[in-house]
């Protein structure tokens, strides 16, 4: 663990206050689930709690067969970071999202971008250079709650579109994974 340096008393109502640049660091806002935990020297430890994190292998194995079927990279994400992808895109495991893809997710329905359409495309992950051709994005809502999300993409030299069809199969896995999450 790193120290921080930073020492906080505890108030008469038990609560203590997490300095604005953990926050801001950790992307906890106002809101945001956190777990706890105490070990057996009685140290705390606060962590960031996401029920997606719990059904990483149902989302490893729909990222596998959607690839393998369909030929489309997956990945499955929390709202922070990649909890899931197919084998050959393992790199990305744990990469963080940027602040585009949480502010569309905040808009709670799917999006299909395709450059050939003139669509914008839009960066998937904080400093993301890479270059896209076509994004499909679905939000994984779990009783109305945003909890990740799904998105399928192809980079430039894989010159294709995604259509209506794929948005639906996707929407059906983010139906899937969320009831999993309730």
């Amino acid at each position: 663990m790193k120290d921080t340096g930073i020492i906080r008393r505890i108030d008469e109502l038990g609560r203590i206050v997490i300095p604005k640049e953990i926050r801001r660091n950790m992307r906890l806002k106002e809101g945001t689930p956190v777990q706890i935990y105490i070990n057996k020297n009685g140290e705390l430890t606060l962590s960031k709690y996401s029920p997606v994190v719990n059904i990483c292998e149902y989302a490893n194995m729909f990222c596998e067969v959607i690839f393998d079927i369909m030929g489309i990279n997956v990945i499955v994400f929390d709202k922070d970071c990649v909890i899931a992808t197919t084998s050959k895109s393992k790199l990305l495991m744990e990469k963080q999202i940027s602040s585009q893809l949480e502010e569309l997710l905040e808009e709670r329905k799917s999006f299909l971008y395709n450059q050939s359409d003139g669509a914008k495309m839009i960066e998937i992950f904080a400093q993301d250079e890479n270059k896209y051709v076509c994004q499909i994005i679905v939000p994984i809502l779990a009783n109305s709650d945003i909890v990740g999300g799904i998105v399928a993409f192809e980079c430039v030299g894989n010159e294709r579109n995604f259509d209506m069809a794929e948005v639906k199969t996707l929407q059906t896995i983010a139906s899937f994974l969320a009831r999993q999450v309730e």
